[in-house]
């Protein structure tokens, strides 16, 4: 048994007997698995990888040097609020001050941030921190040019020059002088400044305090749950003490400016009650004054029963009930009218903007009415609103949103809700005036004669009794309104105070690291697998069945450099197998006992000779008679593998110079013959298209059962083409990771065009790893080693 010949020339590789005629062939693509494309091109870009995620993660541990940890302070601030429920106990409560969102409004307001600035003097930022003492008592002046500024020292002569940071000089002094004037600075040096020999450059930057703000309300985070009286304070800085330092005084600013809001609140409230008070008072005093003049004048008229000033209940027992009913009708009328008209001029005023809708409040049907309990509590409304508009305007402008939601609230209850509410009472005394007016004209003419001073008289007594009880009122609520004024605490007091931590609570060094070895990886794989999607090389079976339209006839495995180990049987039989299975495919493509074929690649170097030569001793070793012919008149060097000389080949026969019986040779291989390239000719091309080639095809397929053409690339010109026409069929060799898709396909569209049968693709150099690993042989079914024999010859490179 001879056999198998190999890429190389490192010793004998024997080949199994007789086919196994049970052995499928690798005709058709294995299912790819979605992961086995990805995963070949991580394997095949494996060193690529490595480098990328080497090279990230060093630029990840370069990064955390520029990385400086953060300390964050934490404090905690109670809010004051109505727990009980009871929003009548007293003139001011802590809801008509803020609500729970605008507290924390209130403490990211620039009015306490901007302070918190001045006072530590955030502004100023020293490039080294050695320097920072020279700045004890740095302030700036309401105007000032910020910027970067550099301070030069000479210790010799004890004076300083300020420059911006472009160089040019600004100011200069001695050690006694004041410092930037010219730039806002209020600045006095301290005496160690010049202490030492060496002169000092010192290096700042001066910012606006809004600007510094701004900065502070990137850091700190306020956190107030919905419903909670809690609100929670976070500062982050690079520096513990700093930041501890900052949100006490932070905090210290938002309690200072509370208590001014509450007692500027609280002022503004008494002081609405001190001008309706005072408005009350002489409404009172009026009151009285006509009912003092009303007796002076009756005094000596004759009074019906009693006076009114007398027991009114024993004065009304004396009477009949008819005439009580009369004048008790009688008086609420008039009272009503009185009170109607009295609105209708109040309304009438008000809308002229002549008078405030206030004096509504002093007509006894406003004042006591169960059908006025609506206007009295929107004045009540508009009051408490006057308060809070005044107090809010007191820190912020008109532009505020809590300013605007003021005003526009107090516009709407004074132009609309109001007027709105004493037209309907209006109406309601005019219901009531016309109804009891129906009731005295029944009551009959008898009584129509009865003195009306009586009604008049209890008119004005009632008018000086709701005075009374309104001046009352009013006063009892001014002084309530003075105390709480005098005794104004904030409605938020600071349960817990920051403390400089000692470790960071933000170190993003190790997270930079995971981050940049994490991104170097996902940037590893995304351009292997971009890589991957470029590669013009073939690399996939998929490539050659979808891209190439070709049936998978075999896969070659990629022999070692050093050649296939003869002391290894299973990389021996992974070789001789692929064969097997490559012989098994074009035996059951081909109809018939005898055939003819040639084999073929796109471009050099594809590993078609190292085909072609095994192919033919696969089938010799089967049994069959086969013939090898080098089809390659231009580099063929087959006859090197089998000990045999050139000369008198396939070129001659095709000039005519010898008979198809000189050129064929046998070879050490049983059933195995040869046909040489022979020697070289300019003409070769043209031989190979002559009538001559396919009659050397028809005699050779009489005496053999197998006849296979090695052809040149189907790149180096229309030799392969010719040759191939001649066979009727061709094996395309691709060689994985070699041969260029677009080349092949280019070659494939104009074979498709001569009589050639395709019978598919053999995939050259194929690692066992991947998809190809269902290529490939099974360990565990190797052969006895008494069934091995032959030997290798030399090697053929394409």
């Amino acid at each position: 048994m001879s056999g198998l010949i190999s890429a190389s020339a490192n010793g004998a590789v024997g080949m199994p007997g007789p086919i196994d005629e049970g052995y499928a062939p690798a005709s058709a693509v294995p299912q790819q698995h979605p992961l086995d494309r990805p995963l070949a091109a991580i394997r095949r870009y494996k060193w690529l990888i490595v480098a990328v995620v080497v090279l990230a993660t060093t630029v990840g541990v370069a990064g955390t040097r520029l990385m400086t940890p953060q300390y964050a302070v934490r404090a905690t601030v109670w809010i004051a609020g109505s727990s009980n429920g009871d929003e009548k106990s007293g003139p001011i409560r802590s809801s008509e001050l803020l609500n729970s969102g605008a507290w924390v409004e209130l403490f990211r307001s620039y009015r306490i941030v901007d302070e918190v600035v001045r006072k530590l003097s955030l502004y100023l930022d020293p490039e080294k921190a050695d320097d920072a003492p020279l700045f004890a008592g740095f302030t700036l002046a309401n105007r000032f040019a910020p910027g970067r500024y550099q301070l030069e020292l000479d210790n010799v002569r004890k004076a300083w020059a300020l420059k911006t940071g472009a160089g040019v000089t600004v100011e200069r002094g001695t050690a006694a002088d004041s410092i930037g004037r010219k730039v806002g600075f209020l600045w006095q040096l301290p005496a160690a400044a010049f202490q030492g020999k060496s002169d000092r450059t010192v290096k700042f930057t001066v910012v606006t305090p809004r600007e510094k703000s701004m900065e502070l309300l990137k850091r700190v985070d306020t956190r107030l749950p919905p419903g909670s009286t809690f609100l929670w304070l976070s500062y982050e800085d690079k520096n513990p003490r700093v930041a501890a330092q900052t949100l006490n005084t932070w905090l210290a600013e938002f309690l200072s400016v509370a208590a001014d809001l509450k007692k500027h609140n609280v002022t503004e409230f008494a002081n609405i009650l001190q001008g309706q008070l005072q408005y009350a008072e002489k409404a009172t005093q009026d009151a009285e004054a006509a009912y003092q003049g009303f007796r002076v004048n009756t005094i000596t008229m004759p009074a019906e029963g009693v006076p009114v000033a007398a027991n009114a209940a024993g004065a009304a027992a004396d009477r009949d009930p008819a005439l009580m009913s009369y004048f008790e009708q009688k008086i609420e009328q008039d009272n009503i009218k009185h009170d109607r008209e009295a609105l209708e001029r109040a309304l009438a005023s008000a809308s002229a903007a002549s008078a405030p809708y206030e004096g509504l409040l002093l007509i006894p049907s406003v004042a006591q009415s169960p059908g006025a309990e609506g206007l009295r509590e929107a004045f009540k409304s508009q009051y408490a609103l006057q308060a809070r508009l005044r107090a809010e305007r007191q820190n912020f402008t008109d532009e505020y949103p809590t300013v605007k939601e003021l005003v526009t609230s107090l516009k709407v209850l004074q132009t609309q809700t109001i007027p709105q509410l004493a037209n309907q009472l209006l109406v309601q005394l005019r219901e009531r005036e016309n109804d009891l007016s129906r009731r005295i004209q029944a009551s009959g003419r008898e009584l129509q004669q009865i003195p009306p001073r009586t009604i008049e008289e209890r008119r004005l007594h009632r008018a000086v009794v709701v005075s009374e009880g309104l001046y009352t009122n009013l006063k009892s609520r001014y002084a309530e309104a003075r105390l709480a004024e005098a005794s104004a605490t904030p409605d938020i007091s600071v349960l817990d105070t920051a403390i400089a931590p000692l470790s960071p609570t933000k170190n993003t060094a190790p997270k930079l690291i995971l981050f940049a070895i994490a991104g170097g990886f996902g940037a590893a794989i995304g351009l292997a697998l971009l890589l991957d999607a470029l590669d013009r090389k073939i690399r996939y079976s998929d490539q050659a069945a979808s891209d190439l339209g070709l049936v998978i006839a075999g896969a070659v495995p990629r022999i070692p450099r050093s050649g296939v180990s003869t002391g290894s049987p299973e990389q021996i039989l992974q070789f001789v197998e692929s064969f097997r299975s490559l012989r098994m495919h074009v035996v059951h493509t081909i109809p018939g006992q005898q055939f003819t074929l040639s084999v073929t690649s796109a471009a050099p170097g594809d590993g078609k000779s190292l085909v072609s030569a095994n192919l033919a001793l696969s089938f010799a070793e089967s049994g069959l008679r086969t013939v090898l012919i080098d089809g390659d008149t231009r580099r063929g060097s087959l006859n090197k593998m089998f000990g045999l000389l050139a000369k008198d080949g396939l070129t001659e026969y095709l000039a005519g110079q010898v008979q198809e019986s000189e050129i064929v040779r046998p070879t050490a291989h049983a059933n195995l013959s040869f046909v040489s390239c022979g020697r070289r000719n300019q003409r070769s091309p043209e031989l190979l298209a002559s009538p001559r080639l396919k009659q050397l095809v028809e005699r050779l397929s009489g005496m053999f059962d197998v006849v296979i053409f090695d052809t040149p690339p189907l790149a180096a010109g229309i030799d392969a083409y010719a040759i191939s026409a001649a066979a009727g069929r061709v094996l395309m060799v691709l060689r994985m990771g070699q041969t260029e898709r677009r080349l092949a396909s280019a070659k494939l569209t104009v074979l498709d065009r001569l009589p050639v049968e395709v019978l598919g693709a053999v995939l050259n150099g194929v690692q066992p790893t991947g998809e190809f690993q269902y290529y490939a042989y099974t360990p565990g079914y190797g052969i006895e080693p008494q069934e091995t024999a032959g030997a290798l010859s030399a090697s053929a490179s394409d």
